[in-house]
């Protein structure tokens, strides 16, 4: 009686201790090798909350940057505000750059560098207007001179080379320089006027054809201030006379393009020319 009492024990104890060591192994899920495994919960959502705090950060440095870069396209001295007039508005001929109306001749659809340092001129040697015949036989004189220049197929030049050919075929200082806002108003003020080229789908002008030239040149003859905009004689269009562009849209379209016919623009390059009388 008394073994048997003690094999019981005995079985009691063996089973007791199994159990203990059964439960203790299974309280982690192990796999092969005997790693703990963590679940894949777990780690993915770890992942995704140092993936979502890295996109913030990006965002937040990008919002940064963009309201840097607007902040810098609008920037003036509080003293150029002060001291620019209500309005200027300089008086200056009018002429399209198709003045009969010459839409399908190459020469005629991109001759607004031609109109632009045209108008120009009149206006600072005082000269006024032109006919519409007249201003067609001045703008044949200049095509044919610019084929000495450029060579035949060019239609199109760069704003340096646009000052450059203005320079030797009417003489007088026509001066490029880099454009920001501040440097816009700076030339307004101090009497010059202005000849930009932009991207013309940007001007989202109504009249232009086919939503506008991707190279366009234009004259920036005054500034509205209470309006905030600039006042132009824009010659891709026959109501191209005193047009109004608000001041952030015709900013944003300045950019230079190659000297020759439709290169590729690959960057934003801001330049402009300045005439003063």
């Amino acid at each position: 009686m008394k073994g048997l009492i003690i094999r019981i024990v005995i079985i009691l104890l063996a089973g007791g201790g199994f159990w203990y060591w059964y439960n203790s192994i299974n309280t982690n899920e192990v796999n092969p090798d005997y790693v703990v495994v963590v679940p894949e919960k777990e780690n993915f959502g770890k992942k995704l909350e140092k993936k979502d705090n890295k996109d913030n950060d990006v965002k937040a440095k990008n919002n940064k940057k963009n309201e840097k870069e607007n902040k810098d396209d609008e920037t003036i001295s509080k003293k150029e505000i002060i001291n620019l007039q209500e309005n200027i508005d300089n008086d200056i001929p009018f002429i399209v750059q198709a003045p009969e109306g010459q839409w399908t001749d190459k020469r005629f659809q991109d001759a607004c560098e031609e109109a632009s340092i045209l108008m120009a001129y009149r206006w600072r040697e005082d000269k006024g207007g032109l006919s519409k015949k007249d201003a067609t036989r001045k703008f044949e004189n200049m095509f044919m001179t610019e084929e000495k220049f450029f060579g035949k197929g060019v239609y199109d030049t760069s704003i340096e080379d646009t000052a450059h050919f203005a320079r030797e075929y009417f003489g007088g200082e026509f001066e490029v320089r880099n454009v920001t806002m501040s440097s816009i108003y700076k030339a307004l003020m101090d009497d010059y006027i202005i000849i930009v080229p932009t991207n013309g789908k940007m001007l989202d002008n109504p009249n232009f054809t086919n939503g506008g030239p991707e190279r366009h040149m234009l004259i920036i003859k005054g500034y509205d201030k209470d309006d905030k905009e600039f006042i132009t004689n824009d010659p891709g269009t026959k109501k191209g006379e005193n047009y109004r562009y608000p001041r952030s849209r015709l900013f944003n379209a300045v950019r230079n393009y190659k000297t020759g016919h439709k290169e590729p623009i690959k960057a934003v390059d801001k330049k402009m020319i300045v005439v003063k009388k």
